[in-house]
């Protein structure tokens, strides 16, 4: 008899974990650990930053333009409007990008070539600026004297410039040459519109 109590008690008594009336066999696992919960955790902790970034940018340039909205042309308001709108869907699309990527490794080589290819495009348009000012001191004009919208010019095409660049260097080891490749694309980008030419109108006989 004791041994048949003590079989009881190792039978019915004695319960794994895994077949606790709680848990059970088949039901669902609902650790804090499972990987949407993981998944999105990680998320805040990169979005956090990032929308405190942005709202302590946007607070002031936000003042400034309610500011000097009804001062400002209705071309300006409507390249505001645009810009606005061009941010917004450029950080959406990175964020679903984000979200798509599974593991650790696949997301730290997206912010690598994230980083890298802003980096590039940021020596690129340095690249623009000293087209500019060689010319504007080959002039001999001084600092003073430069023109800002001649100047930013060259931002309306830089995509265009940009874009035979990342394809050559994307996939080539990230050295010197990449650096220099892209503060020369910049440094030369008229060449690649020099044959375009203003269009002109036939007026009908």
């Amino acid at each position: 008899m004791p041994t048949r109590k003590g079989g009881s008690d190792i039978g019915e008594g004695r319960r794994s974990p895994a077949e606790s009336p709680e848990t059970g066999p088949d039901s669902a696992p609902q650790g804090p650990d499972t990987p949407p919960r993981a998944k999105t955790r990680a998320l805040l902790r990169l979005g956090t930053p990032l929308a405190a970034m942005l709202l302590t940018l946007a607070s002031p340039l936000a003042r400034l333009l309610i500011e000097r909205l009804p001062k400002l042309q209705p071309i300006v308001v409507v390249l505001l409007i645009f810009v606005a709108v061009l941010g917004f869907s450029v950080l959406l699309q990175l964020y679903l990008h984000w979200r798509d990527l599974k593991t650790s490794e696949a997301r730290n080589l997206f912010l690598r070539t994230l980083a890298y290819g802003l980096f590039l495009f940021a020596v690129m348009v340095g690249g623009m600026f000293a087209r500019y000012f060689w010319e504007l001191f080959q002039a001999g004009y001084t600092l003073a004297q430069a023109d800002v919208t001649a100047l930013l010019l060259p931002l309306l095409v830089s995509l265009m410039v940009f874009y035979p660049l990342w394809t050559m260097v994307s996939g080539t080891p990230k050295n010197f040459f990449a650096i220099v490749a892209a503060f020369q694309n910049g440094f030369f980008w008229q060449t690649i519109f020099s044959g375009i030419k203003p269009v002109t109108t036939i007026s009908g006989s």
